[in-house]
């Protein structure tokens, strides 16, 4: 359905309805002919139909018993409500109202995978799903409407059938001779649909309905497959049209389950659409593009709400973190966070050096976004698992950070790494909590990163970070060793924004350490200063208010501050940092 849509047409029976209370027609017949008993002060000792046959002499039909009961149109449309529409107690019991099975279709139609849709049954359940979700679909309900109908090639909306009728027009197919053979008109309307549409049937058994069997049977076969949905053993008659048609058996719980799964698995593959069609070319020129002009804002942010809505979803289904962690566990969740967040890193690059401030502020909004994490009552979670949460965000502050400080959008990433994360975050449902307390630093420890990795590093999350995001940057960089500067260069920013906003938890001070502290150690033991990591630092003295953080607003806009936090951090490093 999904590849080919608005190929599949379907045909509902009574089965759809049944979970809204909705009697067959059968049942209302039955309901019909004894209130004619009632009516006319006689006992039915026996079948109800079998009683109408032999005081009438002929088999019950709705337009007999409608005669006898009432006499004007108004008056059979209001004893047939009764069957159809809900009193008010069926209302607050949600009977004869949609169902599921209902909401799902209209799901369907409104995203344009079925336009046809057949049903044998009289209620308007399918109309009313229909409108809940804005949609006026063309409906023949007799053969007089088809020929003012639009032809289904050319209609633009959603057609129901009602092969049977419709209880408002009081006009019904319900008696074995009425089933057994359908009027010319209404019997090539049918054949050409079977003819060009695949067919998935639900809630039709097929024992009554002789002559759309025989319609079936007789029509061309399509170039699309058949469904037939049965609850239990499918009767022999669907067995044979199944086989006669090629088609298959389809074993369900019920209509309810069968169309609801079906929405969620066809709207589920439509909305990773994007991220797995669009090649890596095409994705990057629309952003260029998106980018280039403020004519394009709304497709920009379409395209970053979609993919951002994506990996939200994507990580979220995976969020449940009751297990232990173990290098397989980490592999897996890493596989995971990587697949749902790698486009939106290609795009932050581009982002960050060519957009403006609100083209890079959603990316901020996607960073909060994804370390928020649903609260579930009675969830399980292991304190160490529950870090895993963090790794796709991580990796786009990381990629943000990077790109900001190559092409100098320190203005920019001041205003990122001052944003806070609302609870429930992934490390608490009660408290809101400082951004780069949630990806700046490391909730695991050393050994538990190495464990995880299967590495002996003194950093290994810096290891980690620098290695993941290498590929991303290998077209913006001429040699590893510029992107290796700029990685240290953002990682002790970082660190030292980290200690200027105050957002380790503890009131005595501290900053995340990294490869950085063993970095610029190596290069000052080398005498390498014209590294641009050494330059970048030694700099900040000399230019002072002028220096391209500062005069951007980070640590205040003021050298003092910056020079302040500076000496806290070396004092910090020379205390703890590991050689």
């Amino acid at each position: 359905m999904y590849s080919n849509k608005g190929a599949y047409a379907l045909l509902l029976g009574s089965g759809i309805s049944r979970s809204a209370h909705i009697p067959t027609g059968w049942e209302v017949e039955t309901n019909l002919i004894e209130q004619l008993a009632v009516s006319t002060r006689e006992m039915i000792n026996t079948d109800a139909h079998q009683w109408f046959k032999e005081k009438y002499e002929k088999d019950a039909s709705y337009s007999l018993l409608l005669e006898e009961l009432v006499k004007t149109p108004t008056e059979r449309v209001q004893l047939m409500k009764q069957f159809f529409e809900p009193t008010d107690d069926e209302k607050s019991l949600g009977w004869k109202q949609p169902t599921k099975a209902h909401k799902a279709i209209a799901k369907l139609a409104k995203a344009g995978y079925i336009r046809v849709v057949l049903t044998t049954n009289f209620d308007r359940l399918l109309e009313q799903a229909f409108e809940m979700e804005g949609i006026t679909p063309q409906v023949i309900s007799c053969e007089a409407a088809i020929s003012q109908a639009t032809p289904l090639a050319h209609c633009q909306i959603p057609t129901i059938v009602k092969i049977n009728g419709d209880y408002i027009d009081c006009q019904f197919r319900n008696t074995s001779e009425e089933l057994d053979e359908y009027p010319p008109v209404m019997k090539q309307y049918l054949k050409r649909i079977f003819e060009d549409y695949g067919l998935i049937t639900c809630g039709w058994s097929g024992e009554w309905d002789k002559g759309l069997i025989r319609i079936m049977s007789e029509a061309t076969m399509s170039r699309y497959n058949s469904f037939f949905a049965t609850v239990g053993a499918a009767k022999e008659i669907v067995q044979d049209l199944s086989s006669s048609r090629n088609g298959e058996l389809l074993p369900i719980n019920g209509a309810d389950g069968m169309f609801s799964e079906l929405w969620e698995q066809v709207s589920a593959l439509n909305e990773n659409h994007i991220s797995k069609t669009m090649s890596y070319d095409m994705m990057i020129a629309k952003c260029k593009k998106y980018l280039s002009s403020n004519q394009y804002d709304i497709e920009y942010a379409d395209l970053i709400e979609r993919l951002g809505n994506d990996a939200y979803k994507e990580i979220n289904a995976h969020a449940q973190y009751a297990f232990s962690l173990t290098q397989d566990t980490f592999s897996r969740y890493l596989k995971i966070h990587k697949g749902a967040i790698t486009p939106l890193l290609e795009i932050a690059i581009l982002v960050v050096r060519w957009g403006k401030w609100y083209h890079i502020k959603p990316l901020g909004d996607l960073l909060i976004k994804l370390c928020t994490k649903p609260f579930k009552n009675g969830e399980i979670t292991r304190e160490e698992t529950q870090y895993l949460h963090a790794l796709a965000p991580m990796l786009l502050l990381n990629v943000i950070g990077v790109t900001c400080v190559k092409y100098n959008r320190y203005k920019e990433l001041d205003c990122i790494l001052k944003l806070s994360v609302p609870a429930p975050n992934f490390i608490t449902v009660s408290y809101r909590e400082p951004l780069l307390y949630l990806l700046g630093s490391t909730h695991w420890n050393y050994e538990t990163w190495n464990e995880l990795i299967g590495q002996r590093y003194y950093y290994p999350i810096s290891h980690f970070l620098l290695e993941e995001l290498r590929p991303l940057f290998k077209n913006y960089f001429v040699v590893n060793s510029e992107y290796e500067n700029t990685f240290y260069i953002w990682e002790r920013l970082k660190s030292l924004v980290y200690g200027y906003n105050k957002c380790y938890i503890l009131r005595e001070f501290s900053i995340p350490l990294g490869q950085f502290v063993r970095s610029e150690r190596e290069c000052k033991f080398r005498g390498a200063g014209e590294e641009p990591y050494i330059i970048f630092w030694e700099s900040a003295d000399s230019l002072k208010n002028e220096w391209p953080p500062i005069k951007q607003g980070m640590f205040g806009g003021r050298y003092e501050n910056y020079k302040e936090i500076n000496e806290q951090a070396t004092a910090f490093i020379a205390q703890y940092a590991r050689y």
